[in-house]
């Protein structure tokens, strides 16, 4: 099976608005550059991320987009799902019984197959359920708490990080 790019994307998308200064938003300008990807193609990722109650829109002068629950709520799962889907990993349309016809194990044959994929699937989705996108983005880090940035500064790299207040939970 193979990841769509956007997963990617979505990520990247999550750890700066995860890590954005007092929930400012970040407008979709800075996040496409700072990706070096399309804005329409950005767009449709950061749709599916909004839909999917990752993120929020906020309109206005200052609008932008901001994370709509903490970071410490979602899993790579979540992630995996708005971007992805969360339908089964194996659409079967009948070629098994258009191909063997006269056999009787037909249908067994294709049970199994089935049956294997869907236990495979079960497993996939269960371990990336299990995978906190805060805890993946400190051990990236390395660092004990959130450090937040202004996203929307030119390098905001340059600009002092300011680390999580208190032990909360940062959005």
């Amino acid at each position: 099976m193979k990841v769509k790019g956007g997963v990617e994307q979505a990520a990247c998308i999550l750890v700066i608005l995860a890590t954005q200064v007092e929930d400012r938003p970040v407008k979709s300008d800075v996040i496409s550059s700072r990706l070096n990807v399309s804005s329409s193609y950005l767009k449709k990722v950061m749709r599916k991320l909004v839909v999917h109650k990752l993120i929020q829109s906020v309109s206005g002068t200052n609008g932008g987009f901001t994370m709509a629950r903490p970071i410490d709520e979602l899993t790579a799962l979540d992630l995996f799902n708005a971007i992805e889907g969360s339908g089964d990993f194996l659409q079967l349309d009948g070629l098994f019984q258009r191909t063997f016809p006269e056999s009787d194990i037909t249908d067994k044959g294709e049970q199994i197959f089935k049956d294997g994929f869907l236990k495979a699937q079960i497993s996939y989705r269960e371990t990336l359920g299990q995978l906190s996108l805060k805890e993946m983005l400190l051990q990236i880090t390395g660092f004990e708490t959130l450090r937040f940035y202004d996203w929307n500064q030119e390098n905001p790299a340059d600009a002092e990080a300011t680390e999580e207040k208190g032990g909360g939970v940062a959005k």
